[in-house]
């Protein structure tokens, strides 16, 4: 390839430095700011919390339903928005483009006909949007798109130049999930929008959110308003233009009205159909667990005006305050997990004052990041060495389950953040213990008080860590590790003295990248 010359050089790097500028004449400042709408005091929503409201017991608690069934976990939403009067608000990393996200969008869309508002941010790593009809779309005059902390480029060498020049920037991102129906009820939780989410693809995320509703509603949506007024959503008409669309809107609603069609005779159409949670829900029958609660969320500021901010101001500062006032057990669920030196320090006092300590992460098998496992592998021997409990998920785990609604098998892979502490309190969102949660990207999560929730999640991760799904890891009698569960088939005891379900290479690649000075960022 011939050398390229120095004035030929620059001036492409000065087209793609000015590729990164948004369109002049933007001033986020000088935009209106957008807040929740009242709750509407009629309607499906209305009339359903009334029935949930009627003991007095419960004015001053909120209520919570855990959604730890992908099936369950998309009918609750697609109910809500079926049902929704004034408002729909949805906050994710990732929408993905395939069915169940199509779905979800052509119901927003026949929402905002019968005059719901709608208002989508999404992330812009994680969610990618370069589809101009997504532009066409927020024609729509009752829906809003914005994009968090984007660059111009939406594709390509240009967008992978901004991504790297501005990576102070770039690299903290917006990983909150929070969705709220008309003002009156909320999830939260682990779940992004896509398939994967939702049991319908061969990977099939282990995931947990939670449906709230009472006193705690007001706090998801003044933290969605937040983050919908930062300067760092930009809507996405300044990012996408709809002329470059290849359909209108009246065209795009058309195509989706037919989408949702062809839908009906689908598996997973009827798997849905097959539920009655949405019936249930709109009726204000489903059985709620009460309680009080504490939302926490990091400021959006997090990702893009750090210096203005106090490490205490994070998340993770809270997180750590909540897990350090356990007495008697920690049940941990995280889909990716680096502890760090402060972490294993952290479970080790834990530990050494009695309480028990069980972890759930992600197997070199399971997970869907080689390099965050890379950062965990080194933290296994302290942490068993100063009596935590270890146990990474089996491929296979849940498989049973899933084949209930979906031929085929499936491979799993935890993607849950759940914390049970104590006999009486919860923690659900969208935090990993890992440095990338923790340090660099904004997160949200609910502190619940319920002993029966937390004996519901406590039983859920029981199931997770049996042996049949997830490997036990240990120390043999020369402290070396060892991985030990039972034959799927048979249920013969099975110990392997390296991460099972792998090759060789895969795990020297892991080997390999463990010696990376990166954990702050996975």
């Amino acid at each position: 390839m011939p050398h390229m010359p120095p004035l030929i050089g620059l001036l492409l790097i000065t087209l793609l430095s000015t590729a990164c500028q948004a369109q002049p004449g933007y001033d986020p400042g000088s935009r209106p700011a957008s807040t929740a709408l009242p709750s509407p005091a009629e309607g499906p929503i209305a009339a359903g919390l009334e029935q949930l409201h009627a003991n007095p017991e419960h004015e001053d608690q909120s209520g919570f339903y855990l959604l730890h069934e992908g099936l369950s976990a998309f009918v609750a939403r697609v109910a809500l928005i079926e049902v929704a009067q004034s408002s729909l608000d949805l906050q994710y990393y990732i929408v993905s483009d395939d069915t169940s996200s199509r779905i979800i969008v052509a119901k927003l869309l026949e929402a905002a006909d019968r005059g719901v508002r709608v208002r989508l941010l999404v992330d812009d790593l994680g969610t990618r949007v370069a589809e101009p009809l997504v532009a066409t779309l927020e024609q729509h005059p009752n829906i809003h798109i914005r994009i968090f902390n984007p660059v111009a480029a939406r594709s390509g060498i240009s967008r992978a130049f901004q991504m790297a020049r501005h990576f102070g920037r770039t690299n903290h991102r917006m990983h909150n999930k929070l969705m709220v129906a008309d003002g009156s009820v909320m999830i939260t939780g682990g779940r992004n929008l896509g398939d994967e989410y939702f049991s319908n693809t061969n990977v099939d995320f282990q995931d947990v959110d939670v449906m709230a509703v009472g006193k705690i509603v007001p706090d998801g949506v003044a933290s969605f308003d937040q983050y919908w007024n930062t300067p760092a959503s930009v809507p996405i008409n300044r990012v996408l233009d709809a002329d470059d669309a290849d359909m209108d809107l009246p065209t795009l609603q058309r195509t989706l009205l037919r989408f949702l069609d062809e839908q009906k005779n689908s598996e997973f159409a009827s798997a849905l159909s097959g539920s009655s949670l949405g019936r249930r829900l709109v009726e204000g029958k489903v059985p709620l667990d009460w309680g009080q609660a504490t939302l926490y969320a990091d400021p959006p500021e997090k990702a893009t005006a750090r210096d203005t901010l106090s490490r205490d101001d994070y998340l993770g500062a809270s997180l750590k305050t909540i897990l350090e006032s356990a007495r008697q057990r920690l049940q941990i669920s995280s889909a990716y997990f680096v502890p760090g030196d402060a972490g294993v320090a952290l479970f080790s006092a834990l530990s050494e004052r009695g309480v028990n300590i069980g972890i759930l992460t992600n197997s070199l098998s399971t997970t869907d990041v080689a390099i965050v496992h890379s950062g965990y592998v080194n933290y296994r021997k302290p942490l068993l060495e100063n009596g935590i409990t270890l146990w990474e998920l089996r491929a296979e785990a849940g498989q049973q389950e899933r084949i209930h609604w979906f031929k085929g098998k499936s491979r799993a892979s935890l993607h849950a953040k759940t914390f049970v502490i104590d006999d009486d309190r919860t923690f659900i969102g969208s935090v990993n213990l890992d440095g990338r949660s923790i340090l660099q990207n904004t997160e949200v999560g609910l502190l619940i008080e319920s002993e029966s929730l937390n004996q519901q999640l406590s039983q859920l991760f029981a199931s997770w860590v049996s042996d049949d799904s997830a490997w036990h890891v240990s120390l043999d009698d020369e402290g070396e590790l060892q991985w030990q569960a039972r034959d799927a088939d048979d249920h013969t005891p099975l110990t392997l003295d390296h991460d099972p379900e792998t090759s060789r290479w895969q795990r020297m690649k892991v080997w390999m990248l463990s010696w990376l000075p990166i954990e702050s960022q996975i």
